[in-house]
């Protein structure tokens, strides 16, 4: 990507945040969802006033896809001291204990009104960065298609309050980045993911950061999927993404790589580890 930093902060994402900062006053607690293969990278700052002052539970999502002792190493790190849940929001059922996890959290508040002879109405704020799984986890808490979900960017664009149960409603709000990143990897790191829309970068300049970063975490997956230690130009030859009069075709081969990686087809990373 020749050090060049990505930027992303659409207009909608902003009155997301002011809508959220209006919201956070009548919620209990926050599930902070992260994408397991880079938790650190998707740890939004504008999201800080809020993780400070109700209890969170975050949620490392598509684990599936994430390296094995991700979770060990964000917990030691800028996880410590929170409540952790490690999932894949996509099976049926994995999300109970996200609900155990919030039950646990707010345990005093549960008690308090139940020694008043009071259900509390638990309301919870979902929060996240663009394409983190947000409203698929949603979806399996409530055991139904009720909120819109996609594997792109900003599908969720309005609030949208979800019951749980007849004691737990949960606000999904929309994937928000931040105005200005200043780490580089960062940017290319939840470009990887899908997190940072395609449409706004160049997509043949990202694929080939990716090989480029997937060789200094795990050069055997780039061997294993595309028969050899092959650069983006010979990927392109073995795949035979040719043009009409042999040129190469960038656009199509970058798309592969990218998509192929979304998928894990190239293996489980931790992004992070970049950083």
């Amino acid at each position: 990507m020749d050090g060049k930093i990505i930027q992303w902060f659409p207009g909608h994402m902003a009155s997301a945040l002011r809508v959220m900062s209006e919201e956070f006053k009548l919620v209990d607690a926050v599930i902070y969802v992260l994408d397991a293969r880079c938790p650190v990278s998707s740890l939004n700052p504008e999201f800080e006033k809020f993780v400070e002052r109700k209890p969170v539970v975050f949620v490392l999502n598509k684990m599936d896809l994430a390296a094995r002792g991700v979770m060990a190493g964000f917990v030691s790190g800028a996880g410590r001291g929170y409540n952790m849940v490690a999932l894949d929001s996509t099976k049926s059922g994995s999300t109970k204990m996200v609900v155990t996890a919030i039950e646990r959290v707010l345990r005093d508040k549960i008690e308090a009104a139940r020694a008043k002879g009071i259900k509390k109405i638990l309301r919870v704020m979902v929060i996240g960065i663009t394409n983190c799984g947000k409203s698929t986890l949603i979806n399996n808490l409530a055991r139904s298609g009720k909120t819109l979900t996609g594997d792109r960017p900003g599908v969720t664009r309005t609030k949208q309050w979800v019951p749980v149960s007849d004691y737990l409603w949960v606000l999904d709000t929309p994937g928000t980045l931040w105005p200005k990143f200043e780490n580089p990897q960062i940017a290319k790191n939840l470009a990887y993911v899908g997190s940072i829309k395609d449409e706004v970068v160049d997509m043949v300049a990202l694929a080939k950061g990716l090989l480029d970063d997937l060789v200094k975490l795990d050069v055997s997956c780039i061997e294993r999927r595309f028969d050899g230690r092959g650069s983006f130009e010979l990927i392109c030859k073995k795949r035979g993404y040719i043009l009409k009069g042999g040129a190469l075709d960038e656009a199509r081969a970058a798309k592969a790589i990218l998509s192929e990686f979304r998928a894990g087809k190239l293996g489980r990373f931790n992004l992070d580890k970049l950083l």
